[in-house]
């Protein structure tokens, strides 16, 4: 018993010499908890530092010179020769897109007509098909940026838990999810610019002047069509506010104006206000369409027009985001993400355990 006092004593003496003078010349009954806190905190950003200049090899430029004798210098050399390391799969899917949607985009709008109707629509290259291109590569990668959160919620709500690691293509996935949002903002910019051309082009000055010597050879008085300009103006007031919607996010994107914002503010920002870009982009993609969903010439060699194509993903997308929003399956959620486990999860670890 005697040992025992006189080791409490040692404790509560050496506790005393190495808290400082501030903790407790007050006499506040909250100041030795808020040292040790401070002083647990110190000690895991000190480790924290420590593991990520010792692990990473970016921070050899940041850290002693003499620890780079200890990475082998061929990785080192690789490593500061790759140029955008985390843009390279968001650039090269893009690219994909691009091609791939161009080819699509041309067959139906320039080899068709000079093939069946000997008429040549090789100007449409420039602009016209360009800006078919535009939007299409825009909202597909868009939604690539918000589709691997999707399914990373689902994985967790089928393991029922949040301490298991993803598969490594998802991710890998999950990482460059800004650089797909940013390259969709890219693409959409591009394309409110093309339309923007689009009365300065000359073909569309001939164009306007043919319309009006029909309408005149028809002895038409108005040309009006009421459901058509509904039509345009909805389609182009939603892509207005998708596009305004999708400049925040890219702004809130830049370091300097997201370390200036708090985890709650980063999050509704780059969650809530990304999913409503994306609602909006896909309505703006619905208006376009409008009834052409049931015109059958839109059908060109039995193949559909490209706004049916891409509209596919982003509905699937925002159906499983909605449904994830009801309670039965968000509160859930919310509970694995706070550190809960299923009872089959528990229920394995004690077997686990019992081995």
């Amino acid at each position: 018993m005697e040992n025992n006092d006189a080791c409490a004593q040692r404790s509560s003496s050496m506790e005393d010499e190495e808290m400082p003078n501030s903790c407790t010349s007050n006499g506040d009954v909250w100041a030795p908890q808020q040292w040790r806190s401070m002083e647990s905190n110190t000690k895991l950003n000190m480790d924290l530092q420590l593991s990520n200049d010792n692990c990473d090899p970016d921070n050899l430029e940041r850290t002693d010179p003499y620890d780079a004798y200890d990475w082998d210098s061929v990785s080192i050399i690789h490593r500061k020769m790759e140029l955008f390391p985390k843009w390279q799969l968001p650039a090269k899917v893009s690219l994909s897109l691009s091609v791939l949607f161009f080819i699509y985009t041309f067959l139906r709008e320039v080899l068709h007509p000079f093939l069946v109707h000997n008429r040549n629509e090789f100007y449409r290259i420039p602009i016209l098909v360009i800006n078919k291109v535009l939007p299409d590569v825009a909202i597909t990668l868009l939604t690539l940026a918000y589709l691997p959160g999707i399914l990373a919620t689902i994985l967790q709500l089928h393991r029922g838990t949040k301490y298991r690691r993803f598969p490594q293509w998802l991710d890998t996935w999950m990482l460059r999810r800004k650089q797909f949002g940013l390259l969709g903002f890219f693409f959409a910019g591009m394309h409110a610019i093309y339309s923007l051309s689009y009365p300065m082009r000359r073909s569309y000055r001939y164009r306007l002047l043919n319309w009006a010597y029909e309408q005149v050879q028809q002895q038409k008085e108005s040309s009006w069509i009421e459901h058509d300009v509904w039509r345009m103006e909805i389609y182009v007031c939603l892509g207005i506010i998708a596009l305004a919607i999708l400049a925040v996010l890219a702004v809130a994107s830049i370091p300097a104006v997201g370390n200036s914002l708090s985890w709650r503010e980063y999050n509704f920002i780059q969650s809530k206000l990304g999913h409503i870009a994306l609602f909006f982009c896909t309505v703006h993609t619905l208006v376009f369409a409008w009834n052409k969903w049931v015109d059958i010439k839109q059908l060109i060699w039995y193949t559909p027009p490209t706004f049916m194509l891409v509209v596919l993903l982003p509905l699937v997308v925002l159906l499983c985001k909605a449904v994830l929003m009801l309670p039965c399956f968000s509160k859930r959620i919310q509970k694995i993400r706070c550190g809960w486990e299923s009872s089959k999860r528990m229920g394995i670890k004690c077997v686990l355990t019992r081995l």
